[in-house]
């Protein structure tokens, strides 16, 4: 597994656009999740402006897992949130008990590396 999106390094004179999620899902759902996390579409992969994506589940509270995606531009990223590609990826997010519940959006710029 990268520690850095693969990609991020290839322009630095466009500093990249990083969105993370924080989301929480019911303690009988978690592992769920977790496993439709590992299993992805993998639609976005190849999407123009994409770098990279990374799911944690944190270790202090199971039921909490941030997603991190990194982003040429802030247009790529909303392009690719419109786009059918999208809405299929997220069809084939669990439902209930394993459903996830937004519970934060964050929009960066990387400023320093």
């Amino acid at each position: 597994m990268s520690l850095r999106p693969r990609d991020r390094d290839a322009d630095d004179r466009q500093p990249p656009f990083v969105i993370v999620s924080d989301l929480a899902v019911e303690a009988v759902g978690a592992d769920t999740l977790e496993q439709a996390f590992r299993s992805r579409l993998g639609e976005v992969d190849g999407w123009p402006g994409f770098l990279d994506l990374e799911v944690w589940r944190d270790e202090r509270d199971p039921e909490r897992f941030v997603m991190v995606s990194w982003w040429s531009t802030e247009e790529a990223y909303v392009a690719y949130m419109k786009s059918d590609a999208h809405h299929r990826s997220h069809a084939r997010i669990p439902t209930d008990p394993a459903a996830p519940r937004a519970t934060g959006i964050g929009r960066f710029r990387v400023v320093a590396r």
